[in-house]
């Protein structure tokens, strides 16, 4: 028998880690449309935040880096924390990474505690879902992306089923 306290422990981790929204898929560099994609690192210092994503195949090395110059707000969590479903707009069978996500809780949450000083700014929500990774972005610029595939032809073969 599962105890209350885990029960509720599980409540707030669905609330803290899965922001709900539309998801909108986002397709931003077409070569990795549908790739499977891990999370190697991820940097906020004085060059700006930026995620290092690799293929599937650790042989491949870093394919993209993604900066955002700046980013207002962000939050990483491990995939297997996301506990509720995504809603999706387009049906995909595949693995994709790159989302933007409409009607966002992560924004009206971060509005809420920046007493609503930045609604001004035209603001998106950014996610980025990995194989290891969930990371969550807002923004009023749209990032920028360093594609470093070092061995396309092993990274065009890796897609999921």
């Amino acid at each position: 028998m599962v105890s209350p306290h885990v029960i509720s422990s599980v409540r707030r981790l669905r609330v803290k880690f899965m922001w709900q929204g539309i998801y909108r898929k986002w397709n931003p560099v077409p070569l990795l449309e549908d790739k499977f994609l891990y999370v190697e690192a991820v940097h906020d210092d004085w060059e700006g935040f930026r995620i290092w994503f690799s293929a599937k195949n650790k042989n491949a090395g870093i394919v993209t880096i993604v900066k955002f110059d700046p980013a207002l707000m962000y939050v990483n969590s491990d995939e297997s924390y996301r506990l509720s479903d995504v809603q999706y707009i387009e049906d995909t069978k595949t693995a994709h990474t790159f989302w933007k996500v409409e009607d966002s809780q992560l924004l009206k949450e971060f509005h809420r505690q920046s007493v609503e000083v930045y609604t001004f700014l035209e603001i998106e929500h950014y996610a980025f879902l990995s194989g290891n990774d969930c990371i969550d972005v807002l923004s009023a610029f749209e990032p920028t992306f360093d594609t470093l595939v070092e061995k396309s032809d092993e990274l065009l073969e890796e897609k999921l089923p």
